[in-house]
């Protein structure tokens, strides 16, 4: 789950803002990595107030189709309603709270009945039975649907932001998706997936994909496909006019005649629709804010989504998307790319859960960031920041 283009310089980076320049030089002290009620205020602020990739399009075809999704304390419900449009709603019945869909997915759904008292809903979450009720003095079935979550869609994925109003899709992120209008990705199928449980905090594991400070110690294999001192970052979470930006990251140069982040660094699969002659030289990486770890390949894409768990554990789900034509081929066969990633991945976690068991010491009062940090260091000032503005109700909430 590395990002090697994290460790680099940027070009014509902005000078330091006067506040930020004070102790800019400090890492956080632990706190921010263990402290519940840190974790509480950054999933009310960052988790449920941004957008968030939860998952693909394919993954629900069909009218009825659905899956869950929990994020933080909250379980959502998404489904293909008639019409063929995505819903996104609280899975909690109106009723008593009650979670309505226990299943993590399912196919042809006609409606969802709530497991207590049979409260039951469409699929696009009007509520359509509920017994005993019609004599209930104000009580209107209109006013008691699933409370709904917006669902945007861009690439093939699905995006879900928990706040009723603010900012689309577009406006929030456009100038990120922008750099990928060439390339069909909505039209990539998936071809391998992994999970993995991280005793680690979900900020140490965006520091860890932001730099590769760690890539030469921790990563030889990367690190002889693409050497950590190879590319250049092209986007920071703090943009050259001083505003906040909601992604971070650059790219990687392959080295020799290598051409795929695999095992041997060659393939026989074709390059995606898009890539050109620069880019089949390159492995671009970028961390979009909160906790969706973007990795564009000349011949896959790659994906990571971190979810916290509690403020020492983290879910990671990695997957890998490839051309339709390059699956169907009679060869085929992703685990090349995958089986090295996972490598990667299982040097990173070590290396986090260390970090995180550190952290954790009353002797650790923070760090120092290195010159091959600059993207760490902006990340940890966007988290920072926004837990400064966070409200006194919100903290510990």
């Amino acid at each position: 789950m590395t990002s090697p283009a994290g460790s680099l310089r940027r070009k014509n980076a902005p000078a330091d803002p006067p506040r930020a320049r004070e102790g800019a030089h400090r890492t956080p002290d632990g706190r921010l990595y263990w402290d519940p009620a840190v974790l509480a205020t950054e999933l009310d602020r960052f988790f449920y107030r941004n957008w968030l990739c939860v998952g693909r399009a394919e993954q629900i075809p069909g009218t009825g189709d659905f899956f869950t999704r929990r994020v933080g304390r909250e379980n959502l419900l998404f489904v293909r309603a008639p019409g063929g449009a995505v819903r996104g709603f609280y899975n909690l019945c109106r009723h008593r709270g009650t979670r309505v869909v226990a299943a993590a997915e399912g196919k042809g759904a006609h409606s969802f009945i709530c497991p207590y008292h049979a409260w039951s809903y469409d699929l696009n979450g009007r509520l359509i039975g509920a017994l005993h009720m019609k004599g209930q003095a104000g009580f209107d079935r209109k006013e008691y649907g699933l409370h709904p979550v917006r669902v945007e869609t861009w690439g093939g994925f699905l995006w879900a932001n928990l706040e009723p109003e603010g900012p689309d899709l577009g406006h929030s992120l456009g100038t990120f998706f922008s750099r990928f209008d060439r390339f069909p990705l909505a039209d990539l199928r998936l071809g391998g997936r992994r999970e993995y449980e991280v005793e680690a905090n979900w900020k140490v594991l965006v520091e860890n994909f932001s730099e590769c400070y760690h890539c030469a110690p921790v990563h030889p294999s990367l690190n002889r496909l693409t050497p950590y001192l190879s590319g250049e970052n092209d986007a920071s979470f703090r943009s050259a006019d001083g505003r906040r930006s909601l992604f971070s990251g650059g790219y990687m140069q392959f080295a020799k005649d290598f051409r795929s982040m695999t095992k041997t660094g060659y393939t026989r699969r074709p390059l995606l629709p898009g890539t050109t002659a620069e880019g089949a030289r390159r492995v671009y990486y970028y961390v979009v804010f909160p906790n969706l770890f973007f990795s564009l390949h000349p011949d896959y894409l790659m994906i990571h989504r971190s979810w916290p768990v509690s403020p020492s554990h983290s879910r990671v789900e990695n997957e890998f998307y490839f051309p339709p034509e390059a699956m169907a081929a009679s060869d085929f066969d992703p685990s090349d790319a995958i089986e090295l990633w996972d490598e990667i991945n299982r040097q990173d976690w070590a290396v986090c859960e260390l970090a995180q068991e550190g952290m954790g010491s009353r002797a650790w009062q923070g760090g120092r960031y290195s010159d091959r940090e600059e993207l760490v260091r902006d990340f940890d000032e966007l988290v920072v920041d926004g837990l400064r503005r966070a409200a006194p109700s919100d903290r510990g909430s």
